[in-house]
């Protein structure tokens, strides 16, 4: 999955599209070789936000990439007045004494993007929308250069499809 993902992530940055990618806060997605190949040869911008600084219902640590810097914005610090009481895991011992962790009662309801989290992603991304028009009317302009000319008439797997089309930055 993760092949394919920056499969997508790599059209976006090709054509300067905007692209906000959520990953919990405890990701090892930016470890992974692809994710990393694609680091390397374009800007990413990574941002730690909680989603308890927008009203979530627990503090919930969320990490944020994108390939424009505004995503910076939508940092806030964790409110240190705020009292979180949802359950979000529960630890107990099993029969044979060991250790075990499961899915709290409010973990379900914390999958949901509070709503002041995304009015502030909307604000941050019309803040800026005339720089990301103006960056993808110039890609637009240079046309399709960015395809690499492959010869082989074998069919590419997902691996030889990234690799050989992700370009070299000089």
């Amino acid at each position: 999955m993760v092949c394919r993902c920056c499969i997508c992530l790599l059209m976006c940055c090709i054509t300067n599209t905007p692209f906000i990618l959520e990953q919990p806060g405890s990701s090892l997605l930016e470890w992974h070789p692809y994710f990393q190949l694609l680091c390397r040869r374009f800007k990413i911008y990574r941002v730690f936000v909680w989603l308890g600084s927008f009203g979530g219902g627990s503090p919930k640590p969320t990490l944020l990439y994108s390939n424009y810097q505004w995503i910076q914005s939508l940092y806030l610090p964790l409110p240190s007045n705020v009292e979180w009481t949802s359950e979000m895991s529960r630890k107990y011992i099993d029969g044979s004494g060991i250790l075990r962790v499961c899915g709290g009662s409010d973990l379900k309801n914390s999958q949901y993007y509070p709503k002041l989290f995304g009015h502030a992603v909307a604000q941050a991304f019309q803040a800026h929308a005339k720089e990301v028009q103006d960056s993808v009317k110039t890609q637009l302009m240079l046309g399709s250069s960015w395809l690499p000319n492959i010869s082989s008439q074998q069919p590419l797997t997902g691996n030889q499809w990234f690799l050989n089309r992700m370009p070299v930055m000089t």
